[in-house]
């Protein structure tokens, strides 16, 4: 693959004194090496909680076809290439910047025998045509890591709750290979490439500045309260709530109900028909989960209600069973169902699944553990 690439991604290099060694495959320390790496999307596990190809193939699709992001020739910026150039060179090799197969990312790495460090720089965007390579462009992170350190990403159900573009471009958190390691290729040597990655992330050696993926997930369920069981926690929940709206019409219509009613007019009884709650849910441990209500949504005789925090539930004074809906939600002693978790829906039928799974089981392999159930 390396004889393939477009001359401007091989580094010119100056060999480091004192650092580098005759093999590269016994380099124990460098010092600012520059490495050229390889995200291939295929490569990539969805137990990983995204796909890193993806997300930095559209997200700088639209950043720089939206003029926030520059795309450069080459890492020398000696050029600037325009939306419009971007788009014409799509027509014109009838390939897309956002649907290629890898992504490469320029970096400096330092090594000593206890600790390696590494410096993502850039990244080249490169796509294969039936006439050959295409070459979209280079993007210098050094001019847009504000926007990309704010910019968050799609994480299916193994992922954290959010995590931003850079966040989880230092997390190392994706399969990746080396294409070169200063002036040397491995065309005639491919493993000499996997030693010298291993060596430097995969051993005893610490990753400094590496990301930690926190142990979140944004989960959204429905309360599914037990009309069979009169004390049930669920129904206080709905009755309780239910008798204050209709008590209170002025609060119903502050909340989102003249969407869908009209004050004057809106004379029939208020039965709630649906209740969920958007929660941020974090393990710490092997099994301790804790809660936090984001926002609750209350459906009026079918209709949702704008999104209203527990706060404002505790405002209106009323208690379920002598708790605040707050302590109701966080307890969770009723039946409910998972429709979603960060960016991915939940079936009903795989509710259960889910619930054991993020009860039980490690967060980075829920999907497997719902699979193989």
């Amino acid at each position: 693959m390396a004889s393939a690439l477009p001359k401007y991604l091989k580094f010119t290099f100056m060999v480091v004194l004192g650092f580098a060694l005759a093999s590269p495959s016994i380099l124990l320390s460098y010092t600012d090496k520059p490495v050229l790496v390889n995200i291939n999307i295929n490569r990539q596990s969805d137990t990983m909680g995204f796909n890193i190809v993806y997300e930095l193939q559209n997200k700088f699709y639209d950043l720089i076809t939206e003029g926030k992001v520059r795309l450069w020739d080459s890492p020398k910026k000696e050029t600037q290439i325009s939306s419009q150039a971007l788009l014409g060179l799509e027509r014109t090799t009838d390939t897309r910047f956002n649907k290629t197969q890898n992504v490469f990312l320029h970096e400096f790495w330092t090594s000593t025998r206890r600790v390696t460090s590494f410096t993502i720089v850039g990244i080249s965007f490169i796509n294969d045509a039936k006439t050959g390579k295409v070459n979209y462009g280079y993007v210098d992170l050094t001019e847009c890591w504000p926007l990309i350190s704010n910019l968050l990403i799609e994480s299916n159900v193994n992922g954290p709750a959010k995590i931003s573009l850079s966040e989880a471009l230092y997390s190392r958190n994706y399969n990746f290979n080396i294409v070169q390691f200063g002036s040397k290729n491995f065309q005639k040597k491919p493993d000499e490439a996997v030693k010298i990655r291993d060596k430097a992330f995969f051993g005893k050696k610490t990753v400094d500045g590496l990301f930690s993926i926190p142990k979140t997930k944004e989960v959204s369920y429905y309360i599914e309260p037990n009309p069979d069981e009169p004390t049930d926690i669920g129904n206080a929940l709905f009755n309780n709530t239910q008798n204050f709206l209709n008590e209170n019409r002025e609060i119903l219509f502050n909340i989102g109900g003249d969407k869908y009613f009209d004050y004057k007019t809106f004379k029939s009884e208020v039965a709630i028909t649906r209740i969920e709650s958007r929660e941020m849910w974090m393990k710490s441990g092997v099994s301790n989960i804790e809660t936090m209500v984001q926002s609750v949504v209350i459906y009026v005789n079918n209709k949702p209600l704008s999104p209203i925090s527990t706060d404002v539930m505790l405002n209106w004074g009323i208690l379920f069973n002598y708790k605040t809906a707050e302590d109701v939600l966080r307890e969770k002693k009723f039946r409910y169902t998972i429709f979603k978790i960060n960016n991915t829906f939940v079936t009903e039928s795989d509710s259960p699944k889910f619930i054991k799974a993020l009860e039980k089981y490690p967060w980075s392999q829920i999907s497997r553990y719902v699979k193989f159930y």
